[in-house]
Parts: structure tokens; C-alpha cells; sequence
């Protein structure tokens, strides 16, 4: 065996020696804005059952096709499969994948017969490059990952690195040929102390430029622990060979490591760009992020000295599929578009390859197998496939089954009042009875289990049967009622049947109509009729934990956390069980566990109390939401055969109304909070409250880009994904039960108490749940009130140490009746904001916010309270409360803006609350950031530049995108108006950044306040803004104007556009409709035929003498150029 001399290794030390120096930061951030992927695309290959994870894909060309080796493992968990084979897919576009077959298999009786994790050699590294693998001695080279322990990565025995290659074409399926032994091993005689433990990936380089004294250069990772800290971890290293067969350690490795127990630093990949060579490479457990695993990058000009970058992380976890890992680089770029392809892993730890690209390229339509139940319990959801039918009472009851023909198909969430409420009328809800049916199939129907039927939210009493059996009247509204079915139900075939009802004049519930109302109107807005979220089957053991039986809590010191589990015995015999909880963190390492045995008789329930202390607990907070998991269990005979899993975030909070000294602030866990909050009222056009859960999801994300990070879910509860979202985004949580409701009867008394505890149990483990809200502008009795708080408290000892109850704007009995100060909209002068926030009756403003009307424009100005009631004065208030409020933070606790949404809002009668006949729709509540369409209007782009660092996300708005007939008298001076987190904004009159075109560049001023180019000379019909942070342009914003003379370079805005309309090479379309219009030929010689309606269909078209105009968005000016000089 030949060998490389240790002169070689002395000449490499001295050539590295002297190259050695730091990557200037500069040219680091040109780096990361070369790289940087902020769209993600989602997944491009996932297996097709959960018996397999993919992972480790490294992508290159060959000819004109795409090609991507990865890595499969063939198991379920950790340990139950046989390791890894790697396989080969191709695409045309980087986006669209097939698979091709395997090309690493496993091997009997080999040294490696059970991992073959295979990453190719020898890619052109240069960045934008052919990313053609190249051949050595007219063969393709792989290195992988081999051994003969089993299970994920060998989790009970080492790995070593093998070496593969072929002669065969690369994009065929084909086995390749591998050496009988490997090419590094921890056994080796040269094995270095950090890889001692195990070996993972390799890719090797050609170098022929020999940097470091040869011409094949390995980058591996492997773990191992440092001779004189201790520390654990992965780091990565660098052998030379110069045949690929015979290797040799670089005597300075590891080159590059994070130092930190349990760290994982790894899987680089090389490029060149330029003169320096980037590592792209992912991290794991890193004690500075507060996510699990992240992919960025560091440079090098010697490929041994490496130099990390600091700044933001090119791919981090914010998707439901790479919600636990994002990890895994591989990075190509192509026709300028960067596609950063990496490991995504969800909370199922199903693994799969996804990109994220540097341009946005739509969205993914791959995703992950359906999970399966980890747990003991079985969870079927009876959300597909209803009927439901109106019924008509006025009908004879024998006429049922005619009304039955009307029956539509449905999926929940679903809501017969879907546009109802905004209709001109007080009672302009759809009150009524209405039939919901499904069919479903139970396949694995198991006679020991008990079944329970779910209901997260009916409007507003449920008459339930199955199989004919009656389950009775329940009064839902929008908490949850559980039903033990278990009896009823059957293999087989099921029929599941329920009457909803919604009448006119609810007296004995804490939810009603405000057109129902006995105050004057606006008390609830509308309400559901339906089904209006989710229903689930759910099979468990007979002694099971009660639906929210898992309560969690810490003490005001955080030292304590208590457990209390609720258990009931469904059998029919008594049983001694063991309660176990067991609370992990978040890396899954155990904090505690705590076990007591119970007995239980048939039919019995009790609560098992636990607690154990905790020792420097990592502390929930609105930077860092750090869960923990509580693992719950039933054990029978050491059995587990119930498991119920709570997220939990230990943190500690305080309000002046329970301190009493004197400091006006809010503090979380011991440091001031300013809360900057937002209201909404989970209403949504055309469904009402009867959300998915993917319209959660994206309100949430909505909610969360414009900065906010407080929400109260006025004035009643709202779905519970949103508590969900709240816990895992660190967003402080007023949960709200009701608004001013009042009837002095013991029927809604008992409802009110009865719905009170089943609201409390499904919030109180959430730590971002900071204030209980028992109503706003209450009407209860104090005694009433009173006696409402001390259920909560009993149900969550925090509200007596932590958490707050509270009424708003009225009402006595509770903590803190919070203020809701509306001066500048209600009277009073806005300019005293600040100074009335900070009195001691104030501190928390519950409520502010402004009328307006969609779409109605005013040259700016000075605020004026009896001001038009237009878009620019909502903003101008909201500003100024948003600067008085920061000004204050010192001595207050935050504030709520009314509202998230603008929504429909019957029964409330105040006709002077909107300018225009069209904005007393329904009425309509139009103090929404986003229209009731979910269009975001410009003082949510006002809140944005006020919120968002420019770190995170740069932005830079025009005012306004809806205003663009401004100038439809032609050329004249005007003031422009631009939102922004920028440090400074360049405003042109044109696409060029031309001095004639020029407007000015201004600077922020700060929290409240924004940039104004005052009385400038507007020439041309483009306005384009251009924002620079630390000194780059990193956000840009262009309107185009009605009324003025085309920019001189207008046709730049097109020069990327690509043309929409024309169809697809090797497609063959059965139709093109011009949507609403005649017969049309494009400039491709494409037909476009008729729409055969001939016009738009309104909804309001279904209410009898209702305009149709009313279901108008908002108008729409077509804007014409002239056209182009020809040449």
C-alpha cells in the first residue's frame, strides 16, 4: 500500500500557515445574499409509507437532466431497521422529481451489509457551475456511509466510510462496485481523537490546484469526544488522497467545530465563489438557537481555516413538514436561481428532502404519508363526506324527507350562515334548524376499547344520534362536548346524525346573536349555524385520562411544576393502575418522572396530584417559547395503554394590579414585556367562523408578519389551533369567554358556570395564555362575576399568583377591569394618549382603534379628529398611538388594536359609523387591518415597519396600492408616503435609478413615524421606492399610477415576465374560458371561448332585494398607457 510521506503533511501545515486569514465580514454578507432561499418550496421527495425516511440528497447534472442520489432507511423508529440504501431520482427542473431505483444496496456478508449511505465524488465546484460529476481513470466516484450495525445511522455500532464508483451511464438505476473493505475507519492506526466514536458523510473534491498538497480532498464528519473538555459532539475533518483509494488524515482536523456538548456540526458541501470557498453545513443542538437544527454556512480562502457566519441562518424549521429538523445542505444555482435542497423532518419524524429557492417557484404539491397513531390511542376524523339540509319548520313534519333532497354535499368546518350577516337587516344572522349526516366505515373496530365522539364547535345546541341510539340535547356554542359512544358504535358501517339548532332569541348561553341582543346590538357580532369545526372518533383503553385531564402548571418562582391527571374506569371491573408523567425537554432528555398507583371501582374518577421541583429550567418567553413535553400514561400490568402528550412552557409573569408597587409594567419571567396586541374576531367572508385549519394557520402567519406579539380572541373562544400557535410562536395569549351577555335565569347561569370550566380546562396548560377574560363590557352581577372568578381560580391555581381575570370597559367581580381608550375615534384628544395610558386606572388599553372606509384616499396631513373617515387618518391615529404608547413603555403594560379583520356585525345600530351607504353593509365593522377578504390594507403595512426588524424580514410599502386614480387629473405636485423598517429610503419616479427621475432619500425617524417626500413634482406613472439597511438595498416597492405620462423606462418592469397565457409545450387543453367575457383570440392564436354566464354571479344575488353591488371588493380602475414610440 502506498503511502503519502510525512514531509508532504509538514509542506501542507506551512502552505496552510501562511494562507491562513479570516474572511473579511463584507464579503461574508455578500455571501449570504448570494445563497439566501427565503421561499420555500416544500417537499420534492418523501416516501410513500411511514416504514421508510429519506434524507441526505446530493444533486448534480448530467446532459440536460437533473439527477439527486439520497439516502433511504427502511424503518419506522431509530432501532426497528436495517440501515440505509441510497437510490437515484431525476427531475427537468430541480422541482419535480421521479425515482429511479437504487444504486447502494445492502450486502450480505460484507463488512457493510447493512449501511450503504452513498454521497457522490468529484462535483465541479464551482458555484453556478455544470455541477457535473466529473470521472477519474474513466469512472464515477462515491464515498459512503458502511457498516453492520443496524437501525438509523448504526445506532448501536460504528460507521466507517466506503468507497463506491462506475463505469455505467449515471442516469440509470444500476448497482454500483464498492472495495471490500473501507477507506477510513475509527480503527485506523492514524484515526484522530475526534472520530473515534463513529464516521458519517463524506464528499470528496478534486482539487487541482492542490491546495493543500493533493488532489482529491475528503470533507467528513464524525463524532467523537475532546481530549480534554469531555465535550461530545460531530466535527468535521478533511484525509487526502491521491488515487481515491489510499487516504490520509489532515494532522490539524477537525477544521471545523462548534464546542458544545451534544453539538453536531457536519455534512459539508463545497463551493467556490470566486476566491473563496464556501462550507454550506448544517448544526444540530446548538445551545444558541433555539431551534433544533439549522443549515448556514463559513468560508475559507485555504479550505482548512474556515470563518462562520453569524448572521441570519440560511434554513431553519417553520413548516409543518421540517418543523423538527431543517438540516442537510446541498446548493446549486441555475438560471440564477439558487435551490437549496435539505433534510426536512415533522413532529412525526418523517423525513423527506425539500428546497427552498431564492425566487419564489409556487408551492410544492408533495407531502408526506398520512401518520400514523404513535400513541394508544386511535383518532379517526369525521370531518369528509356530511350531508345537511335546512330544515324548514313551517313544512308539515311528514315533508322531512323532500327536505332531504335539498341536501348538499359538505366537509367541516362548515356554516349554513355563510353571507347572511351581511345583509342591511338587525336580525341579519340565518337562525334556523339545520341536519347534518355522515356514513363511515370503522375498520378496526376493537371491543375492549371505549369510543368517544368529539365536538370542538356547534351552533349552537346538537341533538346527536348514532346507529339510531340517542345521545340527546347539548347546548356546544364553542367549547368542546365529548360523548361515550362506545355502545352505539359497531364494525362496519356507522350513520352518525345531528340536529343543529340556532333560534332567534338565546337566553341561556353566553354566546347570542347581536341582532338577538338585549343591549344595544354589537354584543357578539353573528354566530354559527352548523357544524362549524372539527369532529373526531377517538377509541382508547377503558381506563383512560379524561378529555383535558392532563393539567400542568409551575409555581411564580419556577422551581415547582405540578401535574394534575384526571383517570375515570370505563370497565366493568375495579382495577389498580400506575399514573406515570414523565416531562421531557425539548431534545427529549428527561426532566422528570413521577409514578403513582390508583384503584379504581367501575365508573370511578379521580385526580392524581403530583409536582417535582426543577432545577434551571429553560424559561418559556416571547424570543425564545421553549416547550417542554409531558408525557402522560396509563400503565396496566407495566403496560402503557393510555398516552396523552401535553407541550408545556415553564415561565413566570406578573401584573401591577397584583403587585401593588407602584411599576405600571408587565413582567415575564422577571424582565418588562411591552405588550404591542391585536384583537380578532375569527370571523371570515362568506363562512363566518367555520374556519379550516389551514385558514388558522395562515391567519396566524398573517398576524405574526405584521409584529405583534399579543392576541386576544375577542369576544368569545376561538378555535383551538390558535393556543396551539400562540405556545409555539411565543405570542402572549388574553383568552376571552364572553362578551356583555346577561340573563337572570338559573338556566343560563348553569350553562354559563357549566361552558366557563370546559373553556378554562382547554387553555389553562397554554403559557401563553397570560389573562383570562370572563367578559367584555360586562353586565354580570358582581356577585356573579365573583363567584365565576373563583371557579377559575380553583381550575388554575396561577390565576390567584400569575394570571389575571379580567372584564373590559365595564364590569365589576373580577382583578382588573382593563380601560378601552379609543380618544380620537370616541372623542377625546389622542395627543393625551400617552399620559392617560400611564395613570394607574390605565396601563393596559384593551381596545383602540378607527373607522374608515376601504378604499377612500385623503392627501396627507395633520390628524383631524371630525377628519374624512378615510384609510390615511385611520393610519395617522394608529401612528400616533403606536408613538405615544412606545413612549410610554416604560411605565405601562401595552395595548390591543381593534381589529385584525374588518367582519360582518348585525345587530348593531350606529348608521353614524360609516361614511358610505356600501360600508353599512351587514353593518360592517370595517376597523379591520385586512379587509374582510383578508387583503391587508395600508395600516397593516403601518404596523409592519413599526414591528418587524429589518433583520428579519426588510419591507418598504407605498402609499397607496389602492389608490392608484390619485393622480387621474394628470401631472401635479404631491406629498409621497412610504412604510418602512428600512434605515433609509431612495423614492424615483421610474424604474431607473436615473437623477432626473429622483425624488430624495429619506431616514427613519422611529417607532411611529414614517417616511414623507413632501410636495414633490409627480411626472410619471411609475413610483419606486428602494430600501437600504446598513448601507444595502435589501426591499423594494413600485405602484403604477392612472393619469400621467408612461415612465421612460416602464418597460422594465416587464423585461422578466413570462408569458402566462401561453399553454404549455406538450399539452393538450380541453378548454380556455374567458371568465366572464366574450369569445377571444391572444396574441398567441389561442382561443379563448365565451363564458357561457356571461357575467359574474354576486351572492348577494341569492338574498331578495339585495344589490348586487354589495359583494363588490372594492372598485377596480383600468389604467391605460400610451404606447411606446416605435424605433
Amino acid at each position: 500500500m502506498r503511502k503519502l510521506s510525512l514531509t508532504f503533511f509538514c509542506m501542507i501545515s506551512a502552505l496552510s500557515a501562511f494562507a491562513q486569514r479570516d474572511v473579511a465580514q463584507e464579503r461574508m454578507e455578500q455571501i449570504f445574499e448570494e445563497a439566501k432561499t427565503p421561499y420555500k418550496y416544500g417537499l420534492v421527495v418523501a416516501p410513500e409509507d411511514n416504514h421508510h425516511k429519506i434524507d441526505c440528497p446530493t444533486v448534480f447534472r448530467q446532459g440536460d437532466k437533473w439527477l439527486m442520489t439520497y439516502v433511504v432507511y427502511n424503518g419506522k423508529g431509530g432501532t426497528d431497521g436495517r440501515g440505509y440504501e441510497t437510490w437515484l431520482a431525476e427531475s427537468d427542473n430541480l422541482l419535480e422529481w421521479r425515482t429511479l431505483g437504487r444504486v447502494l444496496s445492502y450486502r450480505d456478508g460484507e463488512w457493510d451489509c447493512n449501511q450503504r449511505g452513498g454521497f457522490p465524488a468529484l462535483p465541479d465546484m464551482e458555484w453556478g457551475g455544470s455541477y457535473e460529476l466529473q470521472t477519474y481513470k474513466d469512472r464515477h466516484w462515491m464515498t459512503y456511509i458502511g457498516g453492520e450495525g443496524t437501525g438509523y445511522e448504526a445506532v448501536k455500532a460504528p460507521l466507517f466510510v466506503g468507497l463506491a464508483w462506475t463505469k455505467g451511464d449515471l442516469s440509470t438505476a444500476h448497482e454500483w462496485e464498492s472495495l471490500n473493505n473501507p477507506i477510513l475507519s475509527i480503527h485506523d492506526k492514524d484515526a484522530q481523537w475526534w472520530e473515534k466514536l463513529t464516521q458519517y458523510k463524506s464528499t470528496v473534491y478534486w482539487d487541482k490546484d492542490k491546495t493543500l498538497g493533493a488532489p482529491f480532498v475528503m470533507f467528513y464528519n464524525a463524532g467523537g469526544r475532546h481530549p480534554e473538555t469531555g465535550l461530545k459532539g460531530e466535527r468535521v475533518g478533511i484525509a487526502l488522497s491521491k488515487d481515491m483509494k489510499t487516504w490520509k488524515r489532515y494532522p490539524g482536523n477537525p477544521v471545523f467545530a462548534h464546542e458544545a456538548d451534544g453539538t453536531i456540526t457536519g455534512d459539508a458541501h463545497i463551493q467556490k465563489m470566486g476566491d473563496v470557498y464556501v462550507m454550506f453545513y448544517f448544526s444540530a443542538f446548538e445551545p444558541s438557537r433555539r431551534y433544533k437544527a439549522f443549515n448556514t454556512f463559513a468560508a475559507s480562502y485555504d479550505l482548512v481555516h474556515w470563518t462562520d457566519w453569524t448572521g441570519e441562518d440560511l434554513i431553519i424549521p417553520s413548516k409543518n413538514y421540517d418543523e423538527l429538523f431543517a438540516h442537510k445542505s446541498y446548493v446549486v444555482k441555475h438560471d440564477g436561481v439558487v435551490y437549496h435542497f435539505y433534510c426536512a423532518v415533522n413532529n412525526a419524524e418523517q423525513r423527506g428532502i425539500a428546497v427552498a429557492t431564492s425566487k419564489p417557484m409556487g408551492r410544492s404539491a408533495v407531502r408526506f404519508p398520512k401518520t400514523e397513531t404513535k400513541n394508544r390511542r386511535i383518532l379517526t376524523e369525521l370531518n369528509e363526506d356530511w350531508k345537511t339540509w335546512l330544515i324548514d319548520h313551517s313544512q308539515p313534519v311528514n315533508t322531512n324527507s323532500l327536505q332531504r333532497d335539498n341536501a348538499i354535499n359538505c366537509q367541516l368546518p362548515h356554516n349554513w350562515d355563510d353571507y347572511y350577516g351581511y345583509r342591511q337587516l338587525t336580525h341579519g344572522n340565518l337562525h334556523g334548524t339545520a341536519m347534518y349526516v355522515k356514513d363511515f366505515t370503522l375498520d378496526n373496530y376493537q371491543s375492549r376499547k371505549r369510543y368517544f365522539l368529539r365536538f370542538e364547535g356547534v351552533g349552537t345546541y346538537a341533538t346527536i344520534q348514532l346507529n339510531g341510539q340517542d345521545f340527546g340535547r347539548h347546548p356546544v356554542g364553542r367549547t368542546t362536548l365529548t360523548l361515550d359512544v362506545t355502545d352505539a358504535l359497531r364494525q362496519g358501517s356507522n350513520h352518525l346524525e345531528v340536529k343543529v339548532e340556532h333560534p332567534e332569541m338565546i337566553a341561556d348561553m353566553p354566546w347570542v346573536c347581536g341582532g338577538c341582543s338585549s343591549e344595544w346590538g354589537f354584543s357578539e357580532g353573528s354566530q354559527p349555524l352548523g357544524i362549524f369545526r372539527p369532529v373526531v372518533l377517538e377509541g382508547t383503553d377503558e381506563i383512560r385520562i379524561e378529555p383535558f385531564g392532563v393539567h400542568i402548571w409551575n409555581d411564580e418562582k419556577a422551581a415547582n411544576v405540578f401535574v394534575d391527571t384526571e383517570v375515570k374506569n370505563y370497565g366493568k371491573t375495579t382495577e389498580t393502575i400506575e399514573v406515570v408523567n414523565k416531562l421531557s425537554n425539548a431534545d427529549g432528555k428527561q426532566v422528570f418522572r413521577l409514578a403513582r398507583k390508583v384503584t379504581l371501582a367501575p365508573g370511578e374518577m379521580k385526580v392524581v396530584r403530583q409536582h417535582s421541583p426543577v432545577e434551571n429550567p429553560v424559561l418559556w418567553s416571547t424570543d425564545n417559547p421553549y416547550l417542554y413535553k409531558l408525557a402522560s400514561m396509563i400503565k396496566r400490568d407495566t403496560k402503557t395503554t393510555d398516552e396523552v402528550s401535553t407541550p408545556f412552557g415553564i415561565r413566570t409573569i406578573s401584573w401591577p394590579v397584583k403587585r401593588n408597587d407602584g411599576d405600571g409594567r408587565f413582567y415575564l419571567n422577571g424582565k418588562p414585556v411591552f405588550i404591542n396586541g391585536v384583537c380578532e374576531y375569527e370571523h371570515q367572508f362568506g363562512q363566518s367562523h367555520a374556519f379550516s385549519r389551514e385558514q388558522v394557520a395562515a391567519r396566524v402567519k398573517q398576524i405574526c408578519a405584521a409584529g405583534f406579539n399579543g392576541f386576544r380572541d375577542a369576544h368569545q373562544p376561538h378555535h383551538l389551533d390558535y393556543q396551539k400557535y400562540w405556545d409555539e410562536k411565543g405570542i402572549l395569549f388574553w383568552t376571552q369567554f364572553s362578551a356583555h351577555v346577561w340573563y337572570d335565569t338559573p338556566e343560563f347561569r348553569e350553562n354559563f358556570k357549566k361552558l366557563l370550566r370546559q373553556w378554562v380546562k382547554e387553555r389553562r396548560n397554554s403559557p401563553s395564555v397570560v389573562i383570562w377574560g370572563l367578559q367584555n363590557e360586562s353586565t354580570l352581577p358582581r356577585e356573579f362575576a365573583q363567584e365565576c372568578s373563583e371557579i377559575i381560580r380553583e381550575m388554575d391555581p396561577t390565576a390567584r399568583t400569575m394570571r389575571v381575570i379580567t372584564t373590559c370597559n365595564g364590569g365589576e367581580g373580577t382583578d382588573w377591569n382593563v380601560i378601552q381608550n379609543w380618544s380620537g375615534t370616541y372623542g377625546g384628544d389622542v395627543t393625551k394618549y400617552g399620559k392617560e395610558l400611564s395613570r394607574k386606572n390605565q396601563l393596559l388599553n384593551g381596545e383602540y382603534g378607527a373607522w374608515r372606509s376601504i378604499g377612500l384616499h385623503t392627501e396627507s396631513g395633520e390628524f383631524e379628529v371630525n377628519g374624512t373617515w378615510s384609510e390615511d387618518r385611520m393610519c395617522r391615529l394608529m401612528e400616533t398611538k403606536i408613538r405615544l404608547a412606545e413612549q410610554a413603555r416604560d411605565s405601562v403594560c401595552g395595548q390591543f388594536q381593534w381589529i385584525y379583520s374588518s367582519h360582518d356585525n348585525p345587530g348593531r345600530r350606529q348608521p353614524d359609523e360609516a361614511y358610505r351607504k356600501i360600508d353599512k353593509v351587514g353593518p360592517f365593522n370595517y376597523k379591520g387591518l385586512v379587509t374582510p377578504w383578508e387583503e391587508p390594507l395600508d395600516v397593516y403595512y403601518m404596523y409592519r415597519a413599526n414591528y418587524v426588524p429589518a433583520a428579519k424580514d426588510p419591507m418598504v410599502y407605498l402609499v397607496s396600492h389602492t389608490w392608484t386614480d390619485r393622480f387621474k387629473e394628470g401631472r401635479h405636485r404631491a406629498t409621497i408616503e412610504a412604510y418602512s423598517n428600512c434605515d433609509s429610503i431612495l423614492l424615483y419616479n421610474d424604474m431607473s435609478d436615473g437623477k432626473v427621475t429622483f425624488l430624495g432619500r429619506k431616514g427613519n425617524n422611529g417607532v411611529g413615524t414614517h417616511f414623507v417626500w413632501g410636495n414633490r413634482d409627480i411626472r410619471y406613472n411609475v413610483l419606486r421606492a428602494v430600501g437600504y439597511y446598513k448601507g444595502k438595498p435589501v426591499a423594494e416597492d413600485i405602484i403604477i399610477l392612472g393619469g400621467l405620462e408612461r415612465a421612460p423606462r416602464f418597460d422594465a418592469l416587464y423585461q422578466e415576465a413570462k408569458p402566462v397565457l401561453k399553454g404549455e409545450e406538450g399539452y393538450n387543453y380541453l378548454y380556455r374560458i374567458n371568465c366572464g367575457g366574450d369569445e377571444y383570440t391572444d396574441s398567441f392564436g389561442q382561443l379563448w371561448s365565451q363564458d357561457n354566464l356571461g357575467y359574474s354571479r354576486s351572492w348577494a344575488a341569492n338574498f331578495e332585494g339585495l344589490n348586487p353591488y354589495l359583494a363588490s371588493q372594492r372598485t377596480t380602475c383600468l389604467l391605460y398607457t400610451s404606447p411606446s414610440p416605435r424605433d
